[in-house]
């Protein structure tokens, strides 16, 4: 396989937006739980298929993209990351398909609490791999 690129990195960062977009809308519309679940579902497959390349590039890249500043931004956003992967974990360790249906208002105020942070860590990649790409082409050119 390839090593993934910008394009292929941000296309992921899309299709993780969209589907964030679409469970906050279905909890909005107070959706049923089998809508719910089907849609978190996507988005926990569409996360660890993402993370399971950029992950490990992520650090490279904020290195490339803030080059000059203090190791410790860096290690701030390092821990940032790490917590939001341990939360985001927590949180689907709890919300299964019959949890959904059996505690539906917990679970709005789980996700109305957890896809702000994911979508906040979607921009952030999306910024450090601009920057990245912005770097490469200067080199380039």
């Amino acid at each position: 396989m390839s090593k993934p690129n910008a394009a292929d990195l941000l296309r992921d960062h899309a299709a993780i937006e969209s589907l964030s977009a679409r469970l906050a809308a279905l909890i909005d519309r107070d959706a049923g739980a089998s809508e719910l679940a089907m849609t978190l579902d996507h988005l926990v497959e569409t996360v660890a298929d993402h993370l399971s390349i950029e992950d490990s590039m992520i650090y490279t890249l904020a290195l490339q993209a803030r080059s000059g500043s203090d190791a410790a931004g860096i290690e701030r956003m390092r821990t940032t990351f790490e917590q939001l992967k341990a939360d985001w974990g927590a949180y689907l360790t709890l919300w299964s398909p019959e949890a959904i249906a059996a505690n539906h208002a917990e679970f709005v105020c789980a996700t109305r609490a957890m896809l702000p942070r994911l979508r906040a860590r979607v921009g952030l990649e999306n910024e450090l791999l601009f920057h990245a790409t912005l770097g490469e082409s200067r080199k380039a050119g």
